[in-house]
């Protein structure tokens, strides 16, 4: 239904309800009735009037509240018409058909899916691997054991004495303590390559065995150097057997100084822990002796001079001074060793002492010296002392 026609009958509804004209057929019976019947019928119609009066506003109410429903619901059907009307509208998308032989053109579209950014800095970065270093090898600690020396610990883990002594400078190689804890230097792994060079030849005496209170037992064994050059790292094996037989304990006796001068002779220590059997022999066989080479750098000129020596029943006191040689360039000493040897009447060892100074001594200074050193059982009858010097 369209707007128009609403309209249209909205009036009409109005106007009927509006409409109070009277009938014919009261009009005509009003015309022939007295002047007292026509006061009454006047009256009668006044109430009349008043009562359509009445019946017309009540009409007019109900009209009113018609139209503003009709309003309403032309309001509501205008807008049912415009959404419709609105839906209905909207075009369809045409679809463009290419010409052919023509390629389409192609249109940017934006959107907003993300899209990396580039770096511009990104072809500076260095993208070659980071080499790691490579790891070094370390110190290890080592437990001295019974039976140990430094010379078959040194062996054991492919070092040389020397190398051992450096790492534990403040170790006596002659008095090793059972618990004590050494440092094992990273091994020189060119010395596994090598089987260890044949010993030279030397003059070895059979072992001097002496007891102690405690049970042990001390072993020297008196080694000369009869080769026409020096010689250093010098050890032997000495085993203690039994009456039987039976090899009861083994042990590596070492020298107190790296190095033995030609001609010059000394003994190798060792002590054997207790408890041991009362009746032993002992054996000797010779492990290392090398030659030191003579343009060595290793080792400096020294004089030891003797002043004056004091003999006890059981000891010895030594007096004395110690000289660096001065040569060209020579450098100074910083680390001087002194092996204190004493002897009985029959030349055999029967005690040894150690005297260490690290103290800097420049070449062709001099230093003194007091040693004391105690005999293990026989009364000392000679004493020697022989020197080490090194940079």
């Amino acid at each position: 239904m369209s707007s128009a026609k609403l309209f249209d009958l909205i009036s009409s509804l109005r106007s009927r309800s509006l409409t109070t004209n009277p009938s014919p057929a009261r009009r005509g019976e009003s015309d022939s009735l007295s002047l007292w019947e026509r006061a009454g019928v006047r009256a009668g119609e006044r109430a009349g009037v008043r009562e359509g009066r009445e019946h017309t506003a009540n009409n007019r109410f109900i009209a009113n509240k018609i139209v503003n429903q009709l309003r309403f619901v032309l309001f509501l059907g205008m807008m049912l018409i415009l959404s419709v009307g609105g839906t209905a509208c909207t075009p369809e998308p045409i679809e463009a058909t290419p010409t052919p032989g023509i390629p389409p053109q192609l249109s940017l579209y934006y959107t907003s899916t993300f899209t990396p950014t580039t770096n511009p800095d990104a072809g500076a970065t260095d993208l070659t691997p980071t080499l790691l270093d490579t790891p070094t090898a370390t110190p290890v600690i080592y437990e001295i054991q019974s039976g140990d020396t430094l010379l078959a610990v040194a062996q054991q883990h492919n070092l040389s004495l020397d190398k051992l002594l450096a790492a534990n400078p403040g170790i006596d190689p002659n008095f090793l303590i059972v618990g004590d804890e050494i440092i094992i230097p990273p091994g020189d792994s060119s010395l596994a390559a090598y089987p260890v060079p044949t010993p030279l030849a030397v003059n070895l005496d059979s072992p001097q065995c002496y007891p102690t209170a405690d049970g042990g037992l001390w072993c020297l064994a008196l080694v000369e150097n009869s080769q026409a050059q020096a010689m250093e790292n010098i050890s032997a094996l000495i085993s203690l057997y039994s009456p039987e037989g039976e090899r009861v304990a083994q042990q590596s006796a070492i020298s107190p100084l790296n190095v033995l001068p030609a001609g010059e002779s000394i003994p190798l220590s060792v002590f054997f822990l207790p408890p041991l059997p009362s009746e032993l022999s002992p054996r000797i066989e010779l492990q290392t002796a090398l030659p030191v080479p003579p343009d060595s750098d290793r080792y400096l000129a020294m004089d030891v001079h003797i002043e004056d020596v004091n003999l006890y029943q059981d000891s010895a006191s030594v007096q004395g001074q110690i000289t660096i040689v001065a040569a060209d360039n020579a450098p100074s000493a910083h680390h001087i060793w002194l092996a204190v040897i004493a002897y009985n009447v029959d030349g055999a060892p029967v005690g040894l002492r150690k005297w260490e100074n690290e103290t800097e001594l420049a070449a062709g200074d001099s230093l003194d010296f007091g040693i004391i050193v105690y005999s293990l059982g026989p009364t000392i009858a000679e004493v020697k002392v022989l020197g080490e010097a090194r940079p």
